[in-house]
């Protein structure tokens, strides 16, 4: 069993991350650490650790690993005995709509302090009214909202090794700059995405030609996606509706502009990075951890 467990929220608005407790009962607590206990044993143990390679496609028993992973800042010091000083989510209800993960801070047999990651979205809120809950013979419902949970964690974090531990880049870059860890494209790579059958780029060169570290990285995670692929550029478009961005179609392509601020908001949209992800609709919004170069 974890013990000393806490359960924490992760809750996203723009580049705003702010870490809620979730206030449990005992034997709740009890019941959970055994839970995610069992989740971590079986995401972690009896399986090959293969070094992050976006490229790669796991194996059901296989796990990515990055050595040295550094926590972002609004995570980073934080352990099972902070955790519980966190300010409560009961009380940030408003929050609850901005989670993208539940995070259990605990230790080992060891010693060693573990957090482990559940992906988390709005699906998983049950509104009141949304549910009947049977006491006494009778069916009644939540007059707060209540919390449902995963039955798989989605990444593990050791503290004493600093090591991560995941298997899907896409959903653990949502509140994890996993970005940072990834493999830069190339100028002739750029080209060729730009020239992708989904694209009318403005101006290649302005965008492939001594393009930054940022945008390298972002243009790898584009081509990996398989978005481009899987996704009609009407899919895309209908779906690009209260996300703060303006496609502009030519001849029944996205224009890609060659303004670098446009740019950026527009492979941040594709990537599922800036907002909720519209494309696959999968509900989450950002995975903002820092200020991103431009």
């Amino acid at each position: 069993m974890l013990s000393n467990f806490q359960l924490v929220a992760i809750a996203i608005k723009g580049k705003k991350i702010s870490l809620y407790k979730v206030p449990l009962t005992r034997s709740l607590q009890r019941k959970l650490a055994n839970q995610w206990n069992a989740q971590l044993t079986d995401f972690t143990e009896g399986v090959e650790l293969i070094q992050f390679d976006a490229g790669y496609n796991l194996e059901p028993e296989e796990r990515f690993a990055i050595e040295n992973f550094e926590l972002p800042e609004w995570l980073a010091g934080h352990n099972s005995q902070s955790a519980a000083e966190l300010p409560s989510i009961g009380d940030n209800e408003d929050r609850l709509s901005e989670t993208k993960a539940l995070v259990g801070f605990g230790r080992l047999q060891a010693g060693q302090e573990v957090i482990v990651f559940q992906s988390f979205s709005r699906s998983h809120v049950i509104k009141p009214g949304r549910s009947l809950l049977l006491t006494d013979g009778i069916y009644d419902t939540n007059s707060k909202p209540a919390l449902t949970l995963g039955n798989n964690c989605s990444a593990v974090f050791f503290a004493e090794d600093a090591d991560l531990v995941f298997s899907h880049f896409r959903s653990v870059n949502v509140y994890l700059p996993l970005a940072e860890y990834y493999e830069e494209a190339a100028e002739e790579d750029i080209r060729e995405i730009l020239t992708h059958d989904a694209f009318a780029p403005e101006n290649i060169d302005a965008l492939a030609v001594d393009a930054s570290q940022w945008f390298r990285k972002r243009f790898a995670i584009l081509r990996d996606s398989g978005v481009l692929d899987e996704y009609s550029v009407q899919h895309i478009v209908d779906h690009s509706d209260g996300y703060d961005i303006e496609l502009t179609l030519a001849d029944g392509k996205i224009v890609f502009p060659e303004d670098k601020g446009k740019a950026k908001k527009l492979l941040q949209f594709l990537n599922e990075e800036l907002y909720k992800g519209a494309i696959t609709e999968k509900l989450y919004e950002t995975n903002s951890k820092r200020e991103a170069e431009g």
